[in-house]
């Protein structure tokens, strides 16, 4: 492993997303071999008062939270006090679902329920002012609250348990519930004492107090758009009983590690054992294989699907990678761990969302590959690039221009009465692609681009030839 430069291409990456999305404040720490390799913080935990990010910041590192809220009750199930096929029903007031094939705790661990998203992580985020609610809201403030939300959701169900993927955080809080229900403990007070102590995470909480107390923690940075640029608002966590056990953990990449350490370790930290090893990789089998979304820009044949409170993709690069984003409306991060090379990376944030590319990014450098070469990703932007830019007819008599847009690339015509901006849809999978077409009421049309010998880009347009804009035909056009 070349770690001069895995900090050269990972940090230039870094400070590049960190600029182009107005993000404060980073921290990372991987470790080989349980010994830490790379430990870096970028940018400030607090914008005003200058206070510079460390590796033992708190951040809430949202849906990170979810392996943790399952592992607790992988406990439960090893001390026998409840089962994973147990029916939700037999513990919390909870209906909803088909009647001859009832929800059970496994489907809620993965994913698999056949419930779509609710919306409660939003209503809980609207509740703290995160930003302007766009839906409408709901009363949430009781358990009475909830449960009414869920259970008035029958028509919604339409899947039986197991068939579909609809990432449910409701369901987390749900399971956060029955931890509460078996083990007669608050929820928060059952990971403090049963998993957080024993991993020496003892910073790590799910309470506001704690935060306003530490002398070491952020503030989140809510967002809006301002003329193509993102605008950052301070923001207070994410914290509240409705998203703890989905999304609510506040932690540090160093005490992140801790945790990520045990799972790579079978479920011991340094001499501690939380969970047996047969039941900690568990939670890495492919217990939900329905997910909408392929693996294939960040790494290609690999494949990816969702274990107990994680994600994770066989053959990256050859190797199983176990990972987990979380986005919380203020503050984020991704965390991983490579099993077989003992590697693990945890990256915490305080803005809501970044790329998970550079997590990407990172995984593959430590994997010693090149991320610009083997990541259809990185080849697409390039690509995009090299295509993108002010296209002239002959002699100018007309101008097109091609933009990159949120990895698509948009036509813009902007030489008639009507401005006519469209994206255009490649034509097959390659990063490198030069055949497009776009869709007009009329029909679709094919935008092939071409480069020339001498590197002059040129594209088709209905019945025009347009040239990418160089120094050699600006002057042939004057």
């Amino acid at each position: 492993m070349d770690l001069s430069n895995f900090k050269e291409k990972f940090e230039h990456e870094t400070i590049k997303i960190m600029r182009d999305f107005n993000v404060p404040g980073m921290s990372v720490l991987v470790t080989k071999d349980s010994e830490t390799i790379y430990e870096r913080a970028f940018g400030l935990r607090k914008r005003g008062e200058v206070k510079e990010a460390t590796v033992d910041t708190l951040f809430g590192v949202s849906s990170i939270t979810k392996s943790v809220t399952d592992l607790g009750i992988l406990q439960l199930h090893e001390e026998g006090k409840l089962n994973l096929r147990d029916p939700i029903s037999k513990y919390i007031p909870v209906e909803i679902g088909l009647k001859d094939q009832p929800i059970k705790i496994h489907d809620l661990m993965c994913h698999g329920s056949g419930v779509p998203s609710l919306m409660t992580f939003y209503m809980s985020q609207m509740n703290q002012n995160l930003y302007k609610p766009k839906a409408p809201l709901f009363p949430l403030g009781n358990w009475d609250d909830f449960y009414f939300h869920v259970n008035d959701a029958k028509s919604e169900v339409l899947s039986t348990p197991g068939t579909k993927y609809y990432y449910w955080n409701a369901g987390f809080a749900l399971l956060g519930k029955i931890i509460e229900k078996v083990s007669g403990l608050p929820y928060e007070e059952y990971v403090k004492k049963k998993i957080l102590s024993p991993l020496d995470m003892n910073r790590s909480t799910f309470a506001k107090e704690d935060v306003e107390a530490d002398s070491d923690a952020t503030v989140g940075y809510g967002y809006e758009w301002n003329e193509k640029r993102i605008k950052r608002h301070p923001k207070p966590l994410l914290t509240g009983k409705f998203i703890a056990s989905s999304g609510g953990l506040i932690s540090s990449v160093r005490e992140m590690t801790n945790y990520l350490l045990c799972q790579l370790n079978g479920g011991e930290f340094q001499g501690k054992r939380i969970l047996s090893e047969e039941l900690i990789k568990k939670m890495w089998e492919p217990h939900n294989q329905n997910l909408q979304t392929s693996s294939q820009e960040m790494c290609p044949d690999s494949s990816v699907y969702y274990g107990y409170g994680w994600k994770v993709y066989d053959n990256y690069y050859g190797y199983k990678i176990i990972t987990h984003q979380g986005v919380s409306g203020v503050t984020g991060g991704n965390v991983a761990f490579i099993p077989e090379l003992t590697i693990t990376f945890a990256q915490l944030y305080n803005v809501s969302w970044m790329p998970s590319h550079l997590m990407h990014r990172a995984l593959a450098l430590l994997l010693g590959k090149d991320p610009d070469e083997t990541m259809p990703f990185y080849k697409r932007r390039k690509h995009y690039r090299k295509l993108s830019g002010r296209y002239d007819g002959y002699k100018k008599t007309i101008t097109l221009n091609i933009e990159n847009r949120e990895s698509l690339l948009y036509l813009i015509d902007n030489n008639w009465s009507d401005k006519i901006e469209i994206p255009l849809i490649p034509k097959n999978d390659d990063p490198e692609v030069m055949d497009f077409y776009v869709i007009f009421p009329q029909g679709k049309m094919d935008i092939p681009f071409t480069e020339l010998s001498n590197g002059t880009i040129i594209f088709e347009y209905e019945r025009y030839l347009v040239h990418k804009k160089t120094i050699e035909l600006e002057e042939e056009n004057i």
